[in-house]
């Protein structure tokens, strides 16, 4: 059995609304699936500037929010996907779907095409 596994990696400014774990959690009800969320927040205020240096900085310990999917059947797994994608929008960079399965980032690239725009 093919599992779909993906990280969503949104940096800041990507999600058009706050992620909640709530809404999260009725997700991973609603469609079976495994659902984990992870917010990372390196920012600083430097001379009343919100700044990061992320030159020498893994892609984990960027700031970031992380909803990472797993689940064993594809039409759960791509239904939860759009609905993210239609109330956060599609993660928005070349390393958003970094750390994802093969199955899973396949999917979650697939939809990005017909719900994000990137094509």
């Amino acid at each position: 059995m093919t599992k779909y596994y993906v990280k969503l990696r949104y940096y800041p400014g990507d999600p058009l609304v706050e992620i909640k774990e709530k809404d999260l959690k009725r997700l991973e009800e609603q469609y079976g699936l495994n659902i984990s969320y992870e917010k990372i927040e390196k920012r600083q205020m430097k001379d009343g500037i919100l700044m990061e240096d992320t030159v020498n900085s893994r892609i984990e310990d960027i700031t970031q929010e992380v909803i990472t999917v797993s689940g064993d059947y594809e039409g759960n797994f791509s239904d939860c996907i759009k609905d993210l994608y239609k109330k956060y929008r599609c993660p928005r960079t070349a390393y958003s779907l970094l750390g994802s399965n093969d199955p899973g980032q396949k999917i979650s690239k697939g939809l990005m095409n017909l719900y994000g725009g990137w094509e």
